[in-house]
């Protein structure tokens, strides 16, 4: 008696992957082998029925394969398979007598194409089916198309096409600013062009019998001498020397590799002739001294780039003049009152090492008996500013010290509000002996800026007081609100370095990159730039919320959509974009760049940025394309995100509202999670589960610009596979599950956003990183720029 058993691969949606050829490593589940019942002689007559052969279609149609054999009821229990080019299909093992098996794919596509069997395992052995092989047709498919060139003005080049089918022959012809040659070729077709005078675009055009498909379009610019420089400023002087910055003119699509600065003293008489020198500097970045000048001297001063065509025209005189000498004492000077509601005579002289100037005229001072702010130096405007969020000192309590640097520190408070109440606040203050007026000025802009902020994602800024010091001189005291796990970066560092280190899920740091993203959206639309964003200047409050903070560096933009630093500063250069790292130009997309590297401390707990990395390396290191890697267990689409942030061309960089939303359409994805039981990582072995992998030599690290990094596939390895859901129990469609692999077998692997839902959508390959544990707790993030 033979039994007759129907296995149809529809049935099982959310178990079947119906595209496998997508998957590149497939998780390969242990057969069942049966007991032997047969003997050798029956064995071995075992064999599949004939299959179709050759199935020949077109994308987006059926296609249905089976095959059948049959087997004696002698109470065995077979398990038979489909294959695929010699890789298993997972989930399509089924127990039969006489086995007529289906495998089903609803819309082919052009992976599917390949070679299947049926393969029964049967007491140990093993009996394969013809094979059926699926050829699919469609429209020709480019695998490579023209690329964008610059070109020497009538020097041959060479584009290269190439599409492919089935069916075949594919054929290509080729276009120049939209017009067709008539020629045809066959694929893949190099197209040689014996040159071009202007600007010209081309594209190549593939056919076959199903239809015709268009590339891209190419675009060829010709190589021109550069355009000149603007913007020359004096950035420095000095007794000896001037530091000159400006900004380079177009590039004339060919790189510019030095610039010459031209310096000539100014004529002090009528008719006297002057010497012109060169000063040859390599760029970028675009900025550079001109040594060798005398003290107390006009110069005039111009600059002309070079690249391979030529060098530009000189840029228009700009007129800089050296300083007499080094000063013995600070050129800024601040002088206690030490008594109010008096006059003051004022007189001021200079002094060199040739002794000391002339005494300025005497100016009579009248300080009245409110004079901290006057006592105090600042301008004005900045008073007028600060003079709605000025508090009585008595209102405000102040205890142990939460933090001390350089410069100043940060002292827990108590702030006590008009109805009684008193709440729990963070005072910032300085160490007023150590710095001049516009530090000042810059401490209580801090202030200033943040006045108007209310976003739940931006701190808030309580008050501002002033305390007189000794000799009255007034010590500001700013009032923020106080959060309790402090700066976000310790917090990180925290989590990783106690003794019990804290597990911090995907799912809380995508919430604090989405709170960090919707604050600076709601800066960003108020035109401010926030220039110092990293997550040491993030903080995070008692609900886990992540504030935008630290705006010691920002600045609101009162027009044009850009702000150029125009002095020196110490500046942290490993957050800083490429544009800004070469001119000192900030705009809303630099602070996009420095969320990029914010989201790449964050998804590290905490590293600092490019590890092994010096400081006056970084700029040549961008400009080489190089970017951060994909940290190790980083979702492949949460680094995409990231890298976005680090185009090289702001316009191509998102908006912060943009960065906002698609972090947060990931975040849906995931699951909640509430505990470890709840990981999402892949192919992730824990130390005691795999007592040999301190045996295991570390992969080399993956050497690419790209956001994505594939790795070859590993051998087929049987492994465990836990499937959880993230659903109610009650929903038993198993639509939203997905799969966590502990394998003791293969070192660990960076999961993908895709890689953890094993639901109807193709699994993506899972990019394979090994996870080097490289804790970099002290940094230096100022580099002068």
């Amino acid at each position: 008696m033979l039994k007759h058993v129907a296995f149809q691969w529809e049935s099982f949606p959310n178990l079947i992957n119906t595209q496998p050829s997508r998957t590149s490593e497939p998780l390969v589940i242990p057969r069942v082998v049966s007991r032997m019942y047969l003997s050798p002689e029956e064995l071995r007559k075992l064999r599949f029925k004939p299959t179709v052969g050759t199935i020949q279609l077109s994308e987006g149609h059926e296609a249905k394969l089976n095959c059948s054999i049959d087997i004696p009821d002698t109470r065995l229990e077979p398990t038979i398979l489909w294959v695929k080019d010699s890789k298993e299909l997972l989930g399509t093992q089924t127990d039969v007598s006489l086995c007529i098996t289906y495998y089903s794919i609803k819309h082919v596509q052009r992976v599917d194409a390949g070679e299947y069997r049926c393969r029964l395992s049967i007491s140990n052995m093993l009996v394969e089916s013809d094979p059926i092989s699926i050829r699919v047709e469609g429209l020709p498919t480019f695998v490579k198309q023209p690329e964008d060139k610059n070109v020497t003005r009538y020097t041959p080049f060479t584009l290269s096409c190439e599409a492919v089918g089935p069916p075949g022959p594919v054929h290509i012809r080729w276009f120049r600013d939209g017009s067709p040659y008539t020629e045809v070729y066959s694929s893949p077709s190099n197209f040689s062009v014996t040159g071009v005078d202007k600007y010209t675009r081309f594209s190549c055009e593939a056919n076959n019998t199903k239809g015709i498909t268009t590339s891209r379009e190419a675009h060829v610019n010709v190589k021109v001498h550069p355009r000149p420089p603007t913007h020359v400023t004096v950035t420095e002087r000095q007794s000896n020397k001037l530091t000159l910055s400006w900004t380079p003119g177009h590039d004339g699509f060919s790189p510019l590799t030095t610039c010459r600065v031209r310096v000539r003293e100014v004529s002090r008489r009528e008719g006297e002739v002057t010497t012109t020198r060169f000063i040859n500097i390599t760029v970028p970045p675009f900025h550079g001294e001109v040594p060798g000048l005398e003290a107390m001297t006009k110069y005039n001063l111009s600059v002309s780039c070079s690249n391979e065509q030529g060098a530009s025209p000189n840029s228009k005189w700009v007129e800089g003049s050296t300083t007499e000498g080094g000063v013995l004492t600070l050129q800024e000077r601040f002088e206690a009152v030490e008594e109010f509601n008096k006059t003051y005579s004022v007189e001021v002289a200079a002094r060199t090492q040739a002794g000391s100037g002339m005494v300025s005229p005497r100016v009579e001072l009248f300080v009245p008996e409110d004079s901290k702010w006057l006592n105090l130096g600042i301008s004005e405007e900045l008073q007028a500013k600060l003079q709605d969020v000025m508090v009585m000192r008595t209102l405000l309590s102040v205890g142990k010290v939460l933090g001390e640097g350089e410069f100043g520190s940060v002292v827990e408070g108590h702030f006590r509000q008009p109805d009684g109440t008193s709440e729990k606040v963070a005072v910032k203050t300085m160490k007023l002996d150590s710095f001049s007026q516009r530090e000042i000025e810059e401490f209580l802009n801090e202030a200033a800026c943040m006045k108007d902020f209310n976003h739940p994602n931006v701190i808030k800024l309580l008050g501002v007081c002033l305390e007189v010091g000794s000799g009255h001189f007034p010590k500001p005291m700013v009032i923020l609100p106080f959060m309790k796990h402090g700066d976000l970066h310790s917090f990180l560092l925290r989590s990783r370095h106690r003794e019990t280190p804290m597990f911090l899920p995907t799912q809380t740091l995508l919430k604090f990159m989405v709170d960090i993203a919707s604050g600076m959206e709601y800066l960003s639309g108020r035109n401010f730039l926030h220039r110092d964003l990293a997550a040491r200047n993030c903080m995070l409050r008692d609900d886990m919320t992540v504030c935008v903070a630290d705006f010691g560096l920002s600045k609101k933009i009162y027009s044009g959509d850009y702000y150029r630093q125009g002095r020196i500063a110490k500046m942290p250069v490993k957050w800083i974009a490429l544009e800004s790292l070469a001119d000192r130009v900030f705009t809303v997309k630099s602070d996009v760049w420095a969320f990029g590297v914010t989201m790449w401390e964050i998804a590290t707990r905490g590293m600092t940025p490019y590890p092994g990395v010096q400081n006056h390396e970084i700029y040549d290191y961008l400009v080489e394309g190089h970017r951060l890697k994909q940290p190790p267990d980083c979702l492949d689409e949460l680094y995409e995100i990231m890298y976005s942030c680090w185009r090289a061309d702001p316009l191509d960089r998102p908006f912060f509202p943009q960065l906002r939303e698609m972090l947060e359409k990931l975040a849906e994805k995931l699951p909640e999670s509430s505990s470890r039981d709840d990981i999402i990582y892949i192919n992730t072995s824990f130390p005691e589960e795999d007592p040999d992998r301190e045996a295991l030599q570390a992969e080399p690290p993956v050497s690419s610009s790209s956001p994505c990094c594939s790795r070859m596939a590993a051998e087929n390895t049987v492994v465990t596979a836990d499937i959880h859901g993230s659903v109610a129990d009650d929903q038993d469609d198993g639509s939203d599950r997905y799969v966590v692999v502990i394998s003791s077998n293969v070192p660990p692997r960076a999961a993908t956003v895709d890689t953890p839902l094993l639901s109807d959508d193709s699994l993506s390959q899972a990019n394979g990183t090994t996870a080097t544990a490289m804790d970099h707790s002290l940094y230096d993030p100022a580099f002068m720029l």
